[in-house]
């Protein structure tokens, strides 16, 4: 696993999706980390970017990831993208690998989505690095599950509970996994893909607050990877919502087969409505478990600005991966480049509450 780089850089970082819910925050969090750093904030709306940008003291530029060479007519190449919007079509993240432009994704979390990407590395043959740091927060989860694997040396299991509200404040693509819920997955079970549905298998479980609370299954990205990377037999993310009803409601929603129904273009308006409200702000946590050779071991994270300042947070450390020399070409991800103790270290500086158990040295 490499080291954490340093948080002083040359060249341009590129935020496309820059003035976004999560993009602005990240955007913030690395102008912070590095006052010089120079910062592109790009997306297809150039008044906001372009208000955004002023606020920052960073420069707007137009990109509309639905266009197929996104970062083609750019006047300034970057020395490396942070892609904080959907980019459903993949555009950004293949232009990306055609310039050999280090791009790191947040938002890439289904497995079809990864297929995507890593079958257009086979096309591309990048020269560059292609962070996927699609699993929760992004990224976050796979790094502390990464911290809990190396504590132990090697783990049998990995749980993940994640911690989020129906009343935070959320843009339009952080809640886009809705239409993820109405359709199988493939969760390792035993060293073994195995077929698992979202929103079943609810069981009580320790949340990053300390509370317990009924958690689902969801299909994530960290599930997808963990196994494969850190060599993990099993890897189960469940999803917590404050409200106990609330996640309740969204079971019995999955049970009737109304969150399949709501996948239509037509009830659109109606999935938005319900599953796609950004409140006003509320708390946000993640705790991942890990047990092997007879040891458990713990990280909670608890952010009280909300889920997406805590992917704000993983958007920032992904941003500084790509744009330091640590990273290989080609696709990897994020529990790949963990270095635990830096990360915890701007987890902590980024005002988010940590706590461990299980550790023989505090991370």
């Amino acid at each position: 696993m490499a080291d954490h780089p340093a948080t002083h850089h040359s060249g341009a970082l590129l935020v496309v999706g820059g003035y976004g819910v999560v993009g602005a925050q990240a955007a913030r969090l690395l102008r912070q980390r590095d006052p010089g750093l120079r910062l592109l904030i790009g997306g297809r709306n150039p008044e906001r970017a372009a208000k955004f940008a002023e606020s920052i003291g960073a420069r707007a530029l137009a990109v509309d990831v639905g266009r197929p060479a996104p970062l083609g007519a750019l006047d300034e190449r970057p020395a490396a993208v942070l892609g904080a919007v959907s980019d459903r079509w993949g555009h950004l993240v293949a232009d990306a690998m055609r310039l050999g432009i280090p791009v790191a994704d947040i938002h890439r979390a289904a497995d079809a989505d990864v297929l995507d990407v890593s079958v257009a590395a086979a096309r591309e043959r990048p020269t560059s690095p292609v962070l996927l740091a699609g699993s929760w927060f992004a990224g976050l989860a796979a790094l502390m599950a990464a911290a809990a694997v190396r504590e132990l040396g090697a783990a049998d299991r990995v749980d993940v509970v994640v911690l989020v509200s129906s009343d935070d404040r959320v843009g339009p693509d952080s809640w886009g996994f809705a239409d993820r819920l109405a359709w199988p997955y493939h969760p390792m079970r035993e060293g073994r893909r195995a077929l698992a549905q979202p929103m079943t298998e609810a069981r009580r479980a320790r949340c990053a607050d300390g509370a317990e609370r009924p958690a689902a299954l969801v299909g994530t990205l960290e599930q997808t990877t963990l196994p494969v990377t850190l060599g993990v037999p099993t890897v189960e993310t469940r999803m917590a919502l404050q409200s106990p009803a609330s996640l309740r409601a969204m079971v019995a929603l999955k049970r009737s087969g109304a969150l399949r129904a709501l996948t239509r273009p037509a009830l659109r308006p109606v999935r938005s409505a319900l599953l796609e409200r950004p409140g006003a702000g509320d708390f946000a946590g993640l705790t991942v478990t890990a047990r092997g050779s007879g040891r458990t071991v713990r990280v909670d994270l608890l952010d009280p600005r909300g889920q997406a300042h805590l992917s704000a947070v993983g958007a920032a450390w992904a941003a500084e991966q790509v744009l330091g020399a640590g990273l290989p070409p080609g696709v990897s991800f994020p529990e790949q480049s963990a270095h635990p103790k830096a990360d915890f270290d701007l987890l902590r500086q980024s005002l988010v509450q940590v706590r461990t158990a299980g550790f023989t040295r505090a991370p």
